[in-house]
């Protein structure tokens, strides 16, 4: 292999490893890494190679068409792209997981910030602001409030949960200002996953259907996603920024009954509201700072 084609895929390593970790994270997306780093429409027409006619002609035994079909695929990117992502992901959602058990406050406040900046930025996509956009935006705010309540103890963590969450948060994954791991902390699977990651090999079953619903979702369900932006893209948004806002509830939760759980002493409660909130406000200043190379990065595309 010529070296400058191994540096190509050292270079595509390393920005699948930047969209894992960022991937791991609530509030921040792979696909606004992905847009920064450059490499976003080479990620969607790598994706969109994928033809989900390839399944069928497997089943149906049709050997020359899905042989056919594979070397539409862009596996040349998509590998180490993957390859980059898994490790971030290994890693990561292990450095996630220390924070939460040992500092669930500021980790929640944390991920708090980071979605509500978020949202907020994700508004600046709207391209026109109509009555839609805000109907839209109270029902994703209510679906995200009842979502919520309800995955805290009566959506599990079956297989058939499992897989869904999968298929639904890679869409999220691959859309630039919207988290994937946000998705699975509205479903109530994202601790669950984390567990998962870190249980391995035991928990290779729960992790392979994960992996088989992201498979499902990001050939299939992405399509869906990418026609409603297309054609509904104001009312589209304001749903999403909708869910977002309705999910700050998990987060507020868990930052009520720790502020519940502590010591009653006044110089103890005041530094830790204190760190709390800076935790918080960090957590707004990295999404201001991704949103920032985000405009750039347009900019420079535009021009």
């Amino acid at each position: 292999m010529p070296l400058g084609s191994i540096k190509e895929k050292v270079i595509l390593i390393l920005k699948g490893t930047v969209m894992g970790f960022a991937d791991v994270i609530p509030g921040v997306s792979g696909g606004t890494m992905a847009l920064i780093t450059g490499i976003y429409e080479e990620l969607i027409s790598a994706i969109e190679s994928f033809d989900p006619a390839l399944a069928l002609d497997l089943v149906r035994g049709r050997f020359r068409d899905f042989r056919d079909g594979l070397k539409r695929v862009e596996f040349g990117f998509l590998i180490p792209l993957g390859l980059g992502v898994g490790i971030a992901l290994l890693v990561g959602s292990q450095f996630v997981r220390y924070l939460l058990e040992h500092f669930p406050p500021y980790t929640y406040s944390f991920f708090f910030g980071l979605i509500l900046a978020s949202a907020g930025l994700l508004y600046f996509e709207i391209p026109e602001v109509k009555f839609s956009a805000l109907v839209t935006s109270l029902i994703g705010v209510f679906v995200a409030i009842a979502i919520v309540g309800v995955s805290s103890g009566n959506f599990g963590h079956g297989l058939p949960v499992i897989f869904s969450a999968g298929a639904i948060a890679i869409c999220a994954m691959i859309l630039p200002g919207i988290s994937g791991a946000f998705i699975l902390l509205l479903l109530g699977q994202y601790e669950y996953i984390l567990d998962a990651v870190g249980g391995l090999p035991g928990s290779f079953p729960t992790l392979a259907v994960f992996a088989l619903g992201a498979g499902v979702g990001i050939i299939a369900f992405s399509r869906i996603l990418s026609f409603a932006l297309d054609n509904w893209r104001s009312g589209t948004l304001g749903f999403l920024i909708g869910l977002m806002l309705g999910a700050l509830r998990k987060p507020f939760e868990v930052l009520v009954e720790s502020s519940a759980d502590s010591t009653i002493n006044f110089e103890w409660a005041f530094q830790e509201t204190f760190t709390v909130i800076a935790f918080g406000l960090l957590g707004v200043i990295v999404v201001i700072g991704l949103g920032y190379f985000r405009l750039k990065e347009n900019r420079e595309r535009a021009s």
